[in-house]
């Protein structure tokens, strides 16, 4: 089985402005759904990112420099990822047609990347 990165795309902060209860629900259908995966042998893991505290790190003139971010004239963010396991690309999207983060906002969209097994490069840097 091959492993999957499902990345959750949303504009900044558009379920700021969500009545408690609504946000309650919006967090059950996420969990609902990942328990679902999880019952499966699907769900390796996921999270919902945090809003603040992000910092990019870039290099300027040969050396890392940080900054904050994203920034407010940011179009979207990731809002949270899962991680899946699926027997190829096909059953991954079928995976991700499902997710509730299609279905909150209708400008949500979920970005779905292959993850690379480096089990053999493990082993050969391990080995030298």
């Amino acid at each position: 089985m091959a492993q999957y990165m499902l990345l959750l795309h949303q504009v900044p902060n558009y379920n700021v402005d969500l009545p408690r209860e609504k946000f309650i629900e919006m967090g059950k259908r996420y969990m609902a759904w990942a328990d679902s995966l999880r019952q499966k042998g699907t769900l390796i893991g996921g999270e919902k990112l945090a809003a603040g505290g992000v910092r990019h790190i870039k290099l300027k003139d040969g050396k890392p420099v940080a900054s904050d971010g994203p920034y407010a004239e940011a179009k979207e963010v990731i809002g949270g990822y899962f991680v899946i396991e699926a027997k190829d690309a096909a059953e991954a999207e079928a995976i991700a047609t499902d997710c509730p983060h299609l279905t909150l906002a209708p400008t949500n969209w979920v970005e779905i990347r292959p993850i690379d097994d480096m089990t053999q490069m493990r082993q050969s840097a391990a080995a030298s």
